[in-house]
């Protein structure tokens, strides 16, 4: 590369030049063609050189071609998938696409009647929204409300397959279970009837709790009614089920305080749980065990540990990952907020406003204990789910008492 430096080649040649108030004449006549011949050379680039700024520059354009397209499609992912059906499919009275039906309500239910009953899936009738699907309120003819879940097709397996796992599901009774009432399934819609409770979900409970005290004995009641479910599930259930997604929003009160678990077995219509084995997690981030997250494979010890972090959240009235637990080595995590108050002596300061000073405090260290073992970071140091049911007993009764 032919690079020249006038500026320089001046300063060099002048000074000889302006050395003396008197310039020789010969000399400036030399400078002068000097100067000349210096600027008539081209700057040029060989074949080679030109090839390889070529190539750089094309490489460059790729980059940020790639860079353009991944924030664009990660733009489409974070975008809310549209809450509307532009155009139903309509039910059809025999065949895999009528809507099943499990359990009388009172009212004929059908697919059209459900899904105008939720204002054709909109917005406005959304109670919640999981990795599974959202939730409507689906106010039917003579006052009967109903929840509809509806699923994200594109995740569910196929109908045939899909029929069969819901049918055995509709087969599962428990106090503590939502009731499966009914389902609709085809190639492009999917959705679940359920029983609606009028009292909201346990996430909704916890931001009313902060507005009011409320007494351990309603706290432990509603830990041990998900804990009998979630044993339930474990231990009585052929196959058993693992749930996957425990976490408050998926809880659900009626008017007396009474819990019941919800989305249950819906990982099972899933084609990537197939063998327990994922190649992605489900479930919420904050409620994720550490080992289902690094290997993906799920175990009823999976469900302890979200089952505890619930726990957590039901007597400190705190959320599963909150800013305020930035200082924590672990990062915002209740589990770790949590463990480092008992571990400095602090356990007061881990309760609901109000909830330490009624007591009584032995039940309280009892239930920061037990959410504290099920969030263990090792599997194998947290108990079963029967044996959180035989805990909580034990801590009722001892409040009883």
């Amino acid at each position: 590369m032919k690079i020249s430096f006038p500026f320089s080649n001046l300063l060099f040649s002048l000074a000889p030049v302006v050395s003396g108030d008197n310039v020789s004449p010969s000399l400036h006549r030399r400078f002068l063609n000097e100067q000349v011949e210096n600027d008539g050379e081209e700057k040029t680039f060989s074949p080679l050189e030109l090839a390889l700024i070529s190539i750089a520059a094309l490489i460059v354009l790729i980059l940020i071609s790639f860079i353009v397209i991944y924030f664009y499609i990660k733009k489409l992912k974070r975008s809310p998938r549209v809450n509307t059906i532009a155009s139903p499919p309509r039910a059809v009275a025999t065949g895999t696409e009528r809507l099943v039906i499990f359990k009388q309500v009172g009212v004929p239910l059908t697919f059209d009647n459900v899904v105008e009953a939720t204002g054709n899936f909109t917005l406005r009738n959304c109670i919640g929204s999981g990795g599974f699907g959202s939730t409507y309120r689906a106010e039917m003819s003579s006052g009967i409300i109903v929840a509809v879940k509806r699923l994200t097709v594109e995740m569910c397996q196929g109908v045939g397959q899909f029929n069969a796992e819901i049918r055995s599901l509709g087969r599962i009774k428990h106090p503590n279970l939502i009731t499966l009432i009914g389902y609709y399934a085809s190639s492009s819609e999917r959705f679940l009837v359920y029983n609606y409770l009028p009292g909201g979900s346990l996430e909704e409970f916890i931001q009313l709790k902060r507005q009011r005290v409320m007494g351990v004995k309603v706290v432990s009641k509603i830990a041990l009614d998900i804990a009998v479910a979630l044993a339930f599930l474990h231990d009585e259930c052929s196959p058993r089920i693992l749930h996957r997604d425990v976490k408050p929003s998926n809880i659900l009160l009626d008017n007396n305080c009474n819990a019941y678990l919800s989305d249950f077995g819906l990982s099972r219509l899933l084609e990537a749980f197939e063998s327990h084995v994922t190649t992605g997690v489900a479930g919420t981030f904050g409620y994720v065990a550490p080992e289902y997250a690094l290997t993906c494979r799920a175990s009823d010890k999976s469900d302890v540990y979200s089952y505890g972090v619930m726990l957590l959240e039901l007597i400190s009235d705190k959320r599963a990952l909150d800013k305020s637990y930035s200082g924590q080595a672990n990062g915002f995590t209740i589990v770790s907020w949590a463990s480092m108050l008992r571990r400095e002596g602090r356990v007061e300061e881990v309760f609901a406003t109000g909830m330490w000073e009624a007591g009584p405090e032995v039940v309280l260290r009892d239930l920061l204990q037990l959410g504290l073992v099920c969030t263990a970071d090792s599997a194998v140091g947290r108990p079963t789910m029967k044996q959180v049911v035989k805990k909580l007993k034990r801590i009722q009764y001892g409040f009883e008492c």
